[in-house]
């Protein structure tokens, strides 16, 4: 049986202690819109992303593939390397979204560009059922109470004219790039600018991706591809802990009674902020 890397049960530490903080926000009293509800969506969407990672990393048998008589087995680094972005992205927008703005207007300012841009997307669909169209038509009713609401917000009537074109009418949502936002994020710069931008090669299968791919014939080098990956996912999990206790009281309890868990993400926090060499 091969032995567990060392960082693989630091790994599962942090993802019990994510889902247990995620387990004792239930029942937590709904304001006057959604945005919990969201904020836990995004939390639960980050969660699906790390443990898959996990359980691609150990590699995946599918019997009912009959290649050979007993199916396929194989690691897939490819597909971690996606989740490791889309997790790394799940994180930033949480950040972006509800833990940054300090004011309750920049608070619904940057919500409400979040959703507005989603329904404008939405709107973008073919469809052609009825149900389909009922409910385009519906969210139109939506999209412009989100706008009068944007309208009137006070950090949007400061930018310029242009700014306002770009979130009102083409559905941009942040105003800043994702590196900024992983700066801001308490990220190093390593992270969040040059290994998000190595993550988003195979997220658009560049080149790069599928020589790395193609190159790596062993188990060893096919983990080698993505090692760096699993960890920076233990540094977002880290820092997607923090910042949930920050924005619900019952998780933060539920993390203050586990010191093992505290020091581990402390620590995982810490070597994402001042990580400055390769990883």
């Amino acid at each position: 049986m091969n032995e567990m890397p060392t960082f693989q049960e630091d790994y599962i530490k942090l993802l019990e202690t994510l889902i247990k903080i995620a387990d004792a926000n239930k029942g937590v009293t709904l304001g006057e819109d959604n945005r919990f509800l969201d904020a836990e969506g995004l939390c639960k969407k980050f969660i699906g992303h790390a443990a898959s990672a996990l359980y691609l990393f150990e590699s995946t048998t599918l019997p009912s593939v009959k290649v050979t008589d007993r199916g396929i087995s194989f690691f897939d680094p490819g597909s971690i390397n996606v989740l490791g972005r889309a997790a790394l992205e799940s994180f930033l927008v949480f950040h972006y979204v509800f833990i940054e703005p300090r004011s309750d207007d920049e608070k619904d300012f940057r919500y409400y560009l979040w959703l507005h841009a989603s329904y404008l997307d939405r709107q973008k669909f073919l469809t052609r059922s009825e149900d389909g169209k009922k409910q385009l038509n519906d969210e139109k009713k939506i999209i412009d109470a989100l706008k009068e609401k944007i309208n009137n917000n006070s950090v949007f009537k400061q930018l310029d004219e242009k700014k306002k074109k770009k979130l009102v009418e083409k559905g941009q949502w942040r105003l800043q790039s994702w590196t900024d936002i992983g700066m801001s994020a308490g990220l190093s710069e390593i992270l969040a600018k040059q290994f998000y931008s190595f993550l988003c090669i195979y997220a658009h299968s560049g080149c790069q991706s599928a020589q790395q791919v193609g190159n790596a014939e062993t188990a060893e080098t096919q983990k080698d591809l993505c090692v760096a990956t699993m960890k920076l996912i233990m540094i977002v999990m880290a820092n997607m802990i923090k910042v949930y206790c920050q924005m619900f009281v019952k998780p933060k309890d539920v993390r203050q009674k586990d010191e093992d868990a505290k020091k581990l993400i402390d620590q995982w926090v810490n070597i994402g902020t001042f990580l400055q060499n390769e990883f």
